[in-house]
This record gives C-alpha cells, structure tokens and sequence, in this order.
C-alpha cells in the first residue's frame, strides 16, 4: 500500500475537525451510491423485460434459421447433406412459409401459413405451445391445422371436425382471368389444435404439413422456404452460424434467434444504452458534490500537509492523497450502490415485490423481471470509478496550486 493511498483511506473514516466536512463526504457517498443503485436496477429491468420477449418468441423461433438471398424459395435438397455434415446440429426441418386466405365457416382472415415437415417437432416445444387439442398435421392421409389462439378467435375455429379450415393462395400456374376464382388456389384442413406464443404470431399463423403447404402454392416435394434448425445442448450456436455461412455461401442466409429480430434487437440494446447514459450524466452531476468535499478537506489539513511535506514528501505525493480520496469517495459508494441494487434485484426475482400495473393470471409474468448481468455489474463500476477519478483530478490539480505549493 502505497503512502499516500495510506493517508487517503485514513482521510476517509477519521472524523474531521469540521463536521460540514463529514457531512459534505457522506452526502457524496450516498449520492453516488443512489445513482449506482439506479444504474444497478435499470440495467436489471431492460436485461429481465429483453428476456421475457425472447422467451415469448424462442418457443416459436428456431436457434437458427437458413434462408435464400434470392428468390422465394430454393432445393432442399442442395442443402440437406451439408447439414448432416455438421456435428453440433441436432435436428432440422424443411419449412414452406407464405401469405394466405384462411375461411372458416362465413369467416375470413388473411394470415400466414406455415408448412412444416416431419421433423418439425424436434426443433420446436410444439407441446408447450398448445393451449388445445393436440399438435398432429396429417394421419391416414387426412390433412390437420394448428392454428393460432387468435385466429381460432377471429374465425371461430372449432376442432373435433366440427368444419373445415380452407386455404386459398394465388396460384402460380395461372395467368389472370375475368373469374377471380379461377386465380386462386386451395386446400382444406381439419383444425386439430391451437397453440399460443405471442399476441403477433397467435393472430396471423396456422400451421400445417409440408406437402399440404407445397400443394396450395404448386410447388415440388423439395421446394421449401427456409431451414429450421436445433443445435446439440452444449453447442456454440454463434459458431454454427458461422460455420454453415461458411459452408452454404452467400447464396443463403443464416442468422440466430438475435439476427430474425434484429430490428427489436437493437431497439431494446439503444433504449438500454440511451437510459446507461442519460443516468451516467446524473452521475456526473452528482460527483461534483466530491469537488466541495475535496476543497474542504485539503484546507482543513493545510498543517498535515505541512508536516508531511517537512518529511519529504514533495506535491505530487500529496496530491495523490486527495486524488485517491475523491477516488474512494466513488468507490464507496460504487459498492454500496450496486450492492443495494443487487439485493434488490434479487428480492424482486425471487418474492416479485413490484407488480406491474393491471397485472392478472393470464398476464406472462405479474411482476417487473429483472436479470442481473456480471458485464453490466463490471460496467457499471468502471464508468463510476472513472468518473470518479476524473472529478478527483482535475479538481485537486487546480486546488494544489493555491493550497498545497
């Protein structure tokens, strides 16, 4: 420990001969502590809302995701062995996606459908999305429909055969006529279960078999939109990203549960780094309290700094005494702050004190989510640190010169 890191510590806990000047140190440490704790909590709240619309999406979402760059479709079959070729894939699944006219009944909808194959259930928690009936897409060469809550609201679904789902879609093979019938192409299907994910998926999507998919827009038993893809449990998801990019080339596409949403992505992480530094200024404005606190305390030691200065210590020494003490102002109340924070967090996570307002049962979670995360807790103290050490400095450089030469 150095001398003067010595005298600054000492400086901090030893009662002054001025109690404005202890009054003006804690007021600072609470200061800087209030905005660590806010920093803490802030950063919890947008890591627990980010992960509860992430889970919301993973359940319908795959880890990855292959699609053409070009053209609406592409060959299954260009693809496939190369997939079998990579060790951390799981499973994966041929998917034929596109717009569609559903009619139930005298009801209508326009949605997505969403034509999976075989090994569809090994890359999506089918069972943990059904809210009714069962997930089952043909038997005995009957075609069957999941369809979403809200389009089984919209159009007044029922399952048990009750009525038929049909599918119109434009077809391909026709040129235009003065019979708008005649353009369309369609299928039927049995609803025979209803899934729920997310309000936005629940209202637009049904799905359906591959084939029953490639029938209604004409296209061959290997024509499919997009690859859906599950990796092994201990795989690195990132790197098999990059590695099937590598391997399939520019012609395809292939991107992480992150890059299908990377728009709301981004917004989360700007709203989060935007709130980061409208709190850091508050953080900065509360600093300054350490520049009163500092001024105070070099005049209040004027005969300690005369005495160590008759003892060899010349003014740079000295001036890092009060440097470090400002600096440990901040680091104070840093720890203290996110400390605080911390528990708090933790409290909410476990017992959910703050409930959201108009929460219910069938509300996904009745309490604000918070995740702590160790980069943002590392953050949080290296920004406060440092702006800490700044307002020290450049305060005790200027102060040195009139009370400390």
């Amino acid at each position: 420990m150095s001398v003067s890191f010595f005298f600054a510590q000492r400086y901090l806990f030893s009662k002054k001969s001025k109690n404005a000047i202890n009054y003006i140190t804690t007021v600072s440490v609470i200061l800087i502590a209030l905005v660590s704790l806010a920093l803490t909590i802030t950063m919890s709240v947008f890591n627990g809302l980010s992960d509860v619309i992430s889970s919301m999406y993973n359940r319908f979402d795959p880890e990855i995701k292959v699609t053409a760059t070009s053209g609406r479709v592409f060959s299954f079959d260009s693809v496939e062995q190369k997939l079998q070729q990579i060790d951390e894939i799981e499973a994966f699944a041929p998917v034929l996606e596109d717009d569609v006219l559903f009619t139930y009944g005298d009801k209508q909808l326009i949605g997505k459908l969403k034509g999976v194959g075989d090994s569809y259930k090994q890359t999506c928690a089918t069972d943990s999305i059904m809210v009714a009936g069962e997930f089952a897409l043909e038997e005995n060469n009957v075609q069957f429909a999941c369809v979403g809550q809200g389009v089984a609201h919209k159009l007044s679904v029922g399952l048990m055969y009750r009525d038929v789902l049909y599918i119109y879609a434009p077809d391909r093979e026709k040129k235009s006529s003065f019979a708008p019938n005649e353009e369309y192409s369609k299928v039927f299907a049995y609803a025979r279960g209803v899934f729920t994910v997310q309000m936005d998926i629940d209202n637009e999507y049904v799905i359906t078999s591959l084939h029953l998919a490639q029938e209604l827009w004409k296209y061959k038993h290997n024509e499919i939109s997009s690859i859906e893809i599950k990796t092994k449990e201990n795989a690195d998801v990132t790197e098999v990203v990059n590695k099937l990019q590598e391997q399939l080339g520019t012609d395809f596409s292939v991107k992480d549960r992150n890059q299908q949403h990377a728009f709301m992505y981004k917004i989360t992480q700007g709203e989060k780094f935007i709130t980061f530094l409208i709190i850091t200024l508050i953080l900065i404005i509360a600093s300054f309290s350490i520049i009163g606190s500092l001024t105070m305390l070099i005049i209040d030691k004027q005969r300690d700094i005369n005495i160590i200065k008759s003892l060899g210590a010349d003014s740079k020494q000295v001036r890092k005494i009060f440097i470090f003490e400002g600096w440990l102002i901040s680091a104070l109340g840093a720890v203290i702050g996110v400390a605080l924070g911390v528990l708090i967090c933790y409290l909410q996570e476990t017992f959910g004190i703050v409930k959201l307002p108009g929460a219910s049962e069938n509300f996904i979670v009745q309490a604000y989510p918070v995740k702590v995360l160790v980069s943002d807790v590392v953050a949080i103290l290296l920004v406060v640190l440092s702006v800490g050490f700044v307002t020290a400095y450049y305060p005790v450089r200027k102060i040195s010169k009139t009370h400390i030469q």
